[in-house]
């Protein structure tokens, strides 16, 4: 019961993070948009307006932080199997024996006594 209290309370915090990080990020677009249209020669926006794009960006990743399941183990292969890499990636039945240049090499040969037999 404890465990899933402390979800709850990470998931209100980070969706409110979440929702307080696009507040500031709307309101630094019309901070920006109002000092534009008070001086439109301004080329960069305010510092003011930086640093709280900064901290929206901020409360953004945490929230997406928080929001995120707990990671798994990685369990070796090694422990999992008692087969080598090697055995467990290039099983014996997959070996190819017969292959392309096999059928071409017999072509040439072919080919190659019909020339002679031309002459």
């Amino acid at each position: 019961a404890d465990q899933k209290k402390k979800q709850y309370k990470m998931k209100v915090l980070s969706k409110f993070l979440s929702g307080l990080g696009m507040m500031l990020l709307v309101h630094a677009g019309f901070s920006t948009i109002h000092i534009k249209g008070l001086d439109p020669e301004v080329k960069l926006p305010p510092i003011d307006v930086l640093i709280e794009v900064c901290v929206a960006f901020f409360f953004a990743v945490i929230s997406s932080l928080m929001q995120m399941p707990e990671l798994k183990k990685i369990r070796n292969a090694a422990d999992l199997d008692e087969f080598a890499t090697d055995a467990a990636f290039h099983p014996p039945e997959f070996q190819v024996v017969h292959h392309r240049g096999q059928s071409l090499a017999k072509r040439r040969r072919a080919l190659e006594e019909k020339k002679k037999a031309k002459k």
